[in-house]
């Protein structure tokens, strides 16, 4: 039979307060991480999908683009040459809600985007696509998020 003398209980709840310690410091960091991984999250979407709808815009009203590298801005729009767009045509632009993986400093934004052009006389679809999946690479540059790579679908 063991026998407990009364020296080894400090000891043993000194470990047990430890242990908790440690679960708690856990804890604490995890609950961080995952704070910022959210964070980083949504202000990553929220930025491509800004950029993604100006530069949507910009080939239609020619505003300015900004955040996207050199290498992909001539590949948004690439598909689209409608015979039938009219210069007072209104461009309407809908993003999904999306998804991202980032790693805090690169990510990858998956979207589908519906891009139609709408006869500003009749209010009516003259052309257009709809719920096309596109996916973007993005990185922090000076603490904003640039547009390298895009990978869509016709």
């Amino acid at each position: 039979m063991n026998t407990i003398t009364l020296s080894e209980i400090p000891e043993r709840n000194n470990m047990k307060t430890k242990i908790k310690t440690k679960w708690k410091s856990l804890f604490v960091v995890c609950s961080i991480f995952i704070i910022l991984y959210i964070g980083f999250y949504v202000w990553i979407l929220s930025s491509v999908k800004q950029t993604v709808t100006s530069i949507y815009l910009y080939k239609a009203n020619r505003g300015p683009v900004s955040n996207v590298s050199e290498d992909i801005r001539d590949e948004f729009l690439k598909f689209q040459t409608y015979p039938n767009r009219g210069p007072d045509d209104r461009i309407h632009i809908e993003l999904s809600t999306g998804k991202v993986f980032h790693t805090f400093l690169y990510g990858t934004v998956w979207i589908k985007y519906t891009y139609e052009g709408i006869d500003t006389n009749t209010n009516e679809v003259k052309y257009g696509f709809s719920k096309v999946p596109i996916k973007i690479k993005v990185k922090l540059d000076n603490w904003e998020w640039k547009l390298v790579e895009k990978d869509e679908e016709p």
